[in-house]
């Protein structure tokens, strides 16, 4: 199964198109925040369920912003600064980030993915790509398609999940 995962498009929806065409065939996508309601565009454009999280853009409640039932696409209604997904027998966690400190270090996120037993832990916030593991936890984050960070160029990445073991590849646009 192909997921695809992106975040930080803070209302770019040039860069989600960009993403769109490289993605091909997905699943579903997943968003990570900032700013989440980009992901009822991202379900219009895709045609594929599409879950989301809050980032800090977003206010921690999503204050300010439209009620949950017009922000997030069907098959989510509620909105949540994280959540867990489990997709094809893998239990993925979805967060923006900013809650665990993930632009010093993912120690803290992934001892969060390890209490909920996940086998992921996807994470924005920081605008700059990176894959990486620990013990048997996989680390994401996609980058930024709309903003990247130090020096870094546009990026989103594409899950593969097979039997619930989970791979990924991030994409340079």
């Amino acid at each position: 199964m192909r997921i695809a995962v992106i975040s930080d498009t803070h209302g770019s929806f040039a860069a989600i198109d960009r993403c769109l065409l490289r993605a091909g065939e997905v699943a579903c996508w997943f968003h990570l925040g900032d700013l989440v309601s980009d992901a009822r565009y991202l379900q219009e454009k895709s045609g594929v369920p599409v879950y989301s999280v809050y980032g800090n853009c977003d206010g921690s409640s999503g204050a300010g912003l439209l009620c949950p039932e017009e922000v997030f696409p069907a098959p989510q209604r509620l909105a949540a600064n994280e959540r867990v997904v489990t997709v094809n027998g893998a239990r993925i966690m979805l967060c923006h980030g900013h809650d665990y400190d993930v632009d010093l270090a993912p120690f803290t996120l992934s001892y969060r993915a390890e209490e909920l037993n996940c086998a992921a832990a996807l994470y924005g916030h920081t605008h700059i790509a990176s894959l990486s593991a620990y013990g048997g936890l996989l680390l994401l984050n996609p980058g930024s398609p709309s903003r990247p960070r130090a020096g870094r160029k546009p990026s989103f990445a594409i899950m593969q999940i097979i039997d619930g073991k989970v791979n990924a590849d991030i994409i340079i646009l």
